[in-house]
């Protein structure tokens, strides 16, 4: 409960953006899932030691959250409103909780990788984001639940704004992952299964913590057979 937040939440930074810049050509991107249907928790990873520290941990995500959405509300110009955003994040910042080397500064750079996953028009938008040297960088880890044969939702599979290329044409994510249709199509299309595959262009190699797993180690000697003689019982 601490650590996941609907991902149609995220989508406050995109009207914050929008208030910041009401120039843009383009408005910020939106962010419009239903909470039963995806999820979203942000973490910091350390690209050093790799470390892995929920963000909600010494964050108030949640407070903050409500802060943009009142920050945004009031409609101020650009200067009030990003330091209205900068107090919001120092009072729900708890420093005792966070990283020995996790700061203020290294806080105020995620809040600018935040603003350019939503806002970021520029074609090196990604670059830009991630161009800062420190160690910590923002992942956010979002699940997102597929429909099965009993729990079919026609209006999330309507709702769905991710199109997939595929044989039969353009279909929309969920569509395609939900209700087993991925599985047919899959088997109509299917040129090979996997023991055919395996048969004609080998198995491809499989690597655990950094080295070549020998698939012929796998296999083992049939075990010897053990004779174990019953007891008879005295009649």
């Amino acid at each position: 409960m601490r650590d996941w937040f609907p991902v149609s939440a995220y989508a406050v930074f995109a009207n914050l953006c929008d208030v910041l810049r009401p120039e843009a050509v383009l408005g910020s991107l939106f962010c419009d899932i239903h909470p039963n249907q995806g999820l979203f928790s942000p973490i910091l990873i350390n690209s050093r030691t790799r470390e892995i520290v929920p963000i909600a941990k010494f964050f108030d995500v949640q407070q903050f959250l409500r802060d943009i959405v009142d920050i945004a509300d009031l409609g101020r110009g650009p200067a009030i409103t990003k330091a209205m955003v900068a107090i919001s994040a120092v009072r729900n910042f708890d420093r005792t909780m966070a990283p020995a080397d996790f700061g203020l500064d290294q806080l105020r750079r995620l809040l600018v990788d935040c603003f350019y996953r939503v806002a970021g028009s520029d074609p090196s938008w990604s670059e830009r984001a991630y161009s800062y040297a420190d160690s910590w960088k923002l992942v956010m880890i979002t699940p997102m639940s597929f429909q099965d044969l009993y729990n079919y939702d026609f209006a999330t599979m309507s709702d769905s704004k991710t199109p997939v290329a595929t044989q039969e044409g353009e279909i929309t994510f969920c569509a395609y992952n939900g209700g087993r249709w991925r599985k047919i199509v899959e088997h109509l299309h299917q040129t090979a299964n996997l023991a055919e595959w395996n048969r004609m262009h080998g198995r491809h190699p499989i690597y655990a913590n950094g080295k070549e797993v020998d698939l012929g180690a796998g296999k083992r000697a049939k075990p010897e057979l053990v004779q174990i003689e019953k007891q008879r019982t005295p009649a």
